[in-house]
């Protein structure tokens, strides 16, 4: 009989199953024949009133974008704003500062370029 180590079997069965994967991601991933009526937009049965692949906005893409950052520099900020009596120190303080300083320059620089003004 021959001896075969553990480590072996291990490294068989994590190649069996990852190429079991590979297989199922190739299978789900195959491209299916659509007809013209599965690549129309849906508008509650009506005809789309005009093409789905228009160009988007860019300056509204940019406030999301600016959106977001700003609320994840928020998110951010939470922690320091429920502890601030728990005794931070002065490093915690300055660089809490620096934070703002930093988010407010942002702020300012996205205002001079004009993408907060989006009614255009």
């Amino acid at each position: 009989m021959l001896n075969v180590g553990m480590g072996s079997v291990y490294l068989t069965i994590l190649l069996i199953v990852t190429l079991g994967l590979v297989l199922v991601g190739y299978l789900l991933g195959m491209k299916a024949n659509y007809s013209r009526e599965k690549l129309s937009t849906y508008e509650c049965g009506f005809e789309p009133m005009a093409s789905s692949r228009q160009a988007f906005c860019l300056r509204f893409f940019i406030l999301a974008i600016i959106f977001l950052v700003f609320d994840v520099e928020i998110a951010l900020l939470i922690p320091y704003v429920l502890t601030v009596g728990a005794g931070m120190g002065l490093y915690v303080r300055g660089l809490v500062f620096s934070f703002v300083v930093i988010l407010m320059l942002g702020l300012l620089h996205e205002y001079n370029e004009g993408s907060l003004d989006w009614m255009l």
